[in-house]
Formats: structure tokens, C-alpha cells, sequence
């Protein structure tokens, strides 16, 4: 049994909560909120026991062997590594961090403390993602690369109002690339690996966050144009045309869940399993890595995380 403290009150973990009880092999144990009614209440809704607002107490739990980390964006790299260096396996909400020396330093955290970190990105684990992506080399030289995740946030209005949610707190590193958009280069950089180029022209807002934006990922032969908002819905999903066909999205990049696909004027068929919660696939591979010391899965999923950092810390630096 791989046994979770968790930390954060989301909706996001709330969903997580709910993998983890569908899940077999895995159970949360803890709720971490510096909040504890906060906590106490949430924990209460999602059927745990525990709750603590001292989060080196939770670290300190001999009954706890990983802990998912679902805070603001600023604080996911400190945390990682405290529960690293106490000899806790860590999964991190996305993004795992926006620059490259973060990720570098939980990467060294966790070989370290001999344990592993992954970055929880829903997208790479959905199986008609990995169906669409096992069609790549069948399409031929590869013509154009469109992914879009855009979503009128339910704190826009707030932020509108003039409050600070922290989705759209600067201080808190968020905004739309931060938050809708690493899906999109996640799967980028799964599909076509570190671009040469990074340019992003973002839609800012009074306060210097990105409301919206559109990136640009510059390959060798390729050009991958990538749509992310928060204060809009503008039609996500993707499109991945070569010379012999296609694979596309239609919806939610975290979900990838309607989709289609042809070769050589053929219709190939995306059929594979489509679980209500989408993150049920990534947590039992987490849950199969840790379990079975797969060093190599390790060394992949940092590689991973440490490119899409790159590329969001590039793309920031390109908005000036």
C-alpha cells in the first residue's frame, strides 16, 4: 500500500482524492491544510481521518510514504524538496515549477534522498493520448502542430472585481501559460521533444499576469502553435497533420477524451478506455514506478519536467 499525505484544498484535489480511492495500492492517509478547519472540513468531505496544519509534522509521519502536492505554484519546489529530504516520494501538481533551476534542484533532491518526484500532468497518461501518439511516425513528414487549452476561469470575475485569486497572482506564478497552457507543452515536448525556438506574446492584465497568449515552438521543420486563456473559451483541443494523415482533440488538453485520426485517407479509430476521472491513469503509473524502483521511468518523467520548465522560463523571458 502506498500511503499519501496530501497538501492543498482544491477542486484539483479533490478530484485526486477520489483516484485515490478508485486506485488499488493506494490510500491518503493525511490531509495537510495551514488552514485546519479548512483542512478538517475538506477532509471530512473526501472520507480521511487526519488532518494537520504543520506541514513538518506531516513529513514526520512514519505512516506516510509520498506526499501530493497541490499548492499554488510558488511554493511547489520547497515543498517537494522537504518532503524529499525526508524520505518522501513526491508527485506535484503541474507545473512543477516555471524555471529550469527549480526542477534541476528537485531532480538532485530526490536522487539524493533516493527517492522519486514526478510531475502530475494528466495529459501524457490518458490512453487515447498514447493511442493518438503511438500513429506519430506513421504520418509522414510532419506539416502543422495546432494545441489550444482555453477556459474562462471560474476566478475571472473576482479578478475582474479587482480581488487576488491566486490563479491570477503574479506573486503566486500562475496565469494562463502557467496554469491551461503547460498542458499543450507538455505534450510538445513529449511528441517532438526541446524546440529551438520559444516566443510567447501573451494578453496581460493590470497586474502583469497573462490572462491569455499564444506560443510559438520553433523545431527544425516543424512550427507548433500553441492558444492558451483563461478570460475566454476559445475551442480547445489539437490537430497534428502530416504528409500521410492525422490525430486530433476536441476539448479539455488535461482530458483528451473525443478524439480522431487518419492515415492515407483512412479513418483510424480512437477507441481506448476513457475513465470518468481522468487521473486515475497517471496515479497508477506513479503508483507502479515507486513500487517497482523504476529509475529509468524516473529519469524520463525529470527529463520531462525540466524542459517544460525551460521552455515556460524562455517563454516569460521572450514577453519583454
Amino acid at each position: 500500500m502506498l500511503r499519501f499525505g496530501t497538501v492543498g484544498t482544491s477542486a484539483i484535489m479533490r478530484l485526486m482524492q477520489h483516484a485515490m480511492a478508485q486506485v488499488d495500492g493506494v490510500e491518503c492517509r493525511a490531509v495537510y491544510s495551514r488552514d485546519f478547519a479548512r483542512g478538517r472540513e475538506f477532509a471530512d468531505s473526501v472520507g480521511v481521518a487526519a488532518v494537520c496544519a504543520d506541514y513538518n509534522k506531516l513529513l514526520a509521519q512514519e505512516d506516510i510514504d509520498a506526499v501530493y502536492i497541490a499548492s499554488p505554484n510558488r511554493f511547489h519546489a520547497e515543498q517537494a524538496c522537504l518532503a524529499m529530504r525526508a524520505g518522501k516520494h513526491v508527485i506535484v501538481e503541474k507545473p512543477a515549477a516555471v524555471t529550469g533551476a527549480e526542477v534541476r534542484r528537485m531532480i538532485d533532491t530526490a536522487r539524493e534522498n533516493g527517492v522519486f518526484f514526478f510531475e502530475a500532468i494528466t495529459t501524457l497518461f490518458m490512453p487515447k493520448y498514447l493511442q493518438c501518439r503511438a500513429l506519430l511516425p506513421q504520418l509522414g513528414t510532419l506539416r502543422s502542430a495546432e494545441l489550444c487549452y482555453a477556459q474562462y476561469s471560474s476566478k475571472y470575475d473576482a479578478y475582474l472585481r479587482g480581488e487576488n485569486p491566486n490563479i491570477f497572482n503574479p506573486a503566486m506564478r500562475a496565469g494562463a501559460l502557467n496554469d491551461m497552457g503547460v498542458y499543450c507543452v507538455h505534450m510538445a515536448v513529449d511528441l517532438f521533444g526541446m524546440p529551438e525556438g520559444v516566443r510567447y506574446a501573451p494578453e496581460l492584465g493590470e497586474n502583469g499576469i497573462d490572462l491569455a497568449g499564444e506560443l510559438t515552438l520553433r523545431y527544425p521543420n516543424l512550427t507548433v502553435r500553441i492558444v492558451t486563456a483563461k478570460n475566454a473559451n476559445l475551442g480547445s483541443g489539437c490537430r497534428v497533420e502530416g504528409e500521410r494523415g492525422f490525430f486530433a482533440e476536441d476539448g479539455p488538453m488535461n482530458d483528451f477524451g473525443v478524439c480522431s485520426a487518419a492515415l492515407d485517407g483512412m479513418e483510424i479509430k480512437i477507441d481506448a478506455a476513457h475513465a470518468e476521472n481522468r487521473m486515475v491513469y497517471e496515479l497508477e503509473r506513479f503508483r507502479d514506478a515507486i513500487e517497482a524502483r523504476d529509475e529509468a521511468f524516473f529519469a524520463r518523467m525529470a527529463r520531462q519536467s525540466l524542459m517544460v520548465a525551460e521552455i515556460l522560463e524562455r517563454a516569460h523571458g521572450s514577453e519583454k
